[in-house]
């Protein structure tokens, strides 16, 4: 059994049936074995995918033996599936299936088999052609035992490493991803005349449904009057890849949309809406607020699609911009939103989060909650900066600085002029 508790612990570049042969060489002293494979072939084929005795014993890597390879040539042998539902250990002689002494098994003319359970199946067999000891004399169970736990350890051992390479593939996606979706993000050093900007993106597990857009849409970019922008912060339902997916799709439609005449708010979230439906449900839907500012009128428009309610801080006052109270984007094909205005003063800073700000949980599973949110907006210092981060430092105070459970985003505009 010693060498049994090696061969759990094998590499997949290990000699596996050499194990499995010096463990079995304890019941049956010098023996020949060879291993049949059926898995994933035709019905009534097989391969001889394993064969040892004392003076050969090629490497075969447990991959080798736990599934058929090219390297191999394929037989025929209606018997295989008679064994396949045989669960017993048995005898075969070469006049009930000729089919199996070919190649490497041709000179010998009876085999004792051991059927190898996995996954509630029988695909593969391990043959005892020759032994030192007399098979009649053997405990045979014994012998089954060994050889089934061998191949067990040794599908573990395959799956642990296919498990390793598929969790580094998805990692490595992930962080592509992840690293595509930070290129949505607006500049870090991103300046619009006429204001001051700050915000902070931080995804749950790499890969975020937050999405962020702020632009100037000014004609002229070099002009350094205050300028006309927009705004846009959104949150796909979920999170993680499928939601970043959503929100790289989101991206792709602001940027196809071309405004006739003015274009308004209300208008942009008609156009997303329509072509954020496709043919088939998507079970997905998105939140969003949408602002828009007028800078020579010094009017904020906006609109909200079932997203968290933003506000303007004036100081120390705190000012809801609550009106706007509609469905998210993707719930019904045809919506019409409403849109409202607010007049900006100097100073005035518009502050807008994603969910996570509100739902995240104290240690006895209470909310932050909007009233301590606008609380703490209020007293914080009149910067954008300091607002950003002083909601960001009590949300994780008050979680015990435990992980978010969503992403998050923040974002403070102040108006300069």
């Amino acid at each position: 059994m010693h060498y049994l508790l090696q061969l759990s612990q094998a590499s997949s570049e290990s000699n596996a049936l050499a194990f499995l042969y010096k463990a079995l060489m304890e019941e049956l002293g010098d023996c020949t074995l060879g291993v049949i494979n059926s898995v994933g072939l035709a019905e009534g084929c097989f391969q001889v995918s394993g064969f040892c005795d004392q003076n050969f014993c090629p490497i075969y890597s447990p991959d080798e033996l736990l599934r058929p390879s090219d390297e191999f040539p394929v037989y025929r042998g209606d018997f295989i599936e008679s064994w396949k539902n045989t669960a017993e250990p048995f005898t075969v002689l070469r006049s009930q299936a000729g089919g199996l002494f070919q190649d490497k098994l041709k000179r010998y003319e009876i085999a004792f088999v051991l059927p190898i359970w996995h996954d509630s199946q029988v695909e593969r067999w391990l043959l005892i052609l020759e032994s030192q000891n007399s098979i009649l004399d053997l405990d045979t169970a014994k012998l089954a035992l060994i050889a089934n736990y061998a191949f067990s350890s040794m599908a573990r051992v395959v799956e642990k490493r296919q498990l390793k390479e598929a969790q580094q593939w998805i990692d490595r996606e992930i962080n592509e991803m992840a690293r595509l979706q930070s290129l949505l993000l607006p500049e870090a050093n991103l300046v619009i005349p006429g204001v001051e900007l700050a915000f902070r993106f931080q995804a749950y597990k790499q890969a975020s449904g937050d999405y962020l857009e702020i632009n100037s849409l000014e004609d002229d970019r070099s002009v350094t009057r205050p300028h006309e922008f927009g705004v846009m912060i959104a949150d796909v339902t979920g999170h993680g890849p499928s939601a970043a997916v959503e929100a790289a799709m989101l991206d792709a439609i602001v940027r196809t949309y071309r405004p006739g005449g003015q274009g308004s708010p209300a208008d942009f979230l008609t156009y997303l809406n329509t072509h954020f439906f496709t043919r088939k449900n998507r079970g997905k839907f998105i939140t969003l607020n949408l602002f828009h500012y007028d800078a020579p009128r010094r009017v904020l428009t906006y609109c909200s699609a079932g997203h968290p309610v933003a506000y303007i801080k004036r100081d120390q006052q705190v000012i809801a911009l609550d009106k706007a109270r509609d469905i998210p984007v993707g719930v019904m094909r045809e919506y019409t939103w409403q849109q409202y205005e607010v007049e900006i003063q100097r100073g005035d800073i518009l502050f807008m989060y994603t969910d996570v700000v509100l739902e995240t949980r104290s240690g006895e599973n209470e909310e932050y909650g909007s009233e301590r949110l606008e609380a703490l907006v209020g007293v914080t210092e009149s910067c954008p900066h300091c607002v950003v981060d002083a909601v960001e430092s009590a949300l994780q105070d008050f979680c015990d600085y435990r992980a978010f459970e969503d992403d998050l985003t923040l974002c403070a505009i102040q108006f300069l002029h």
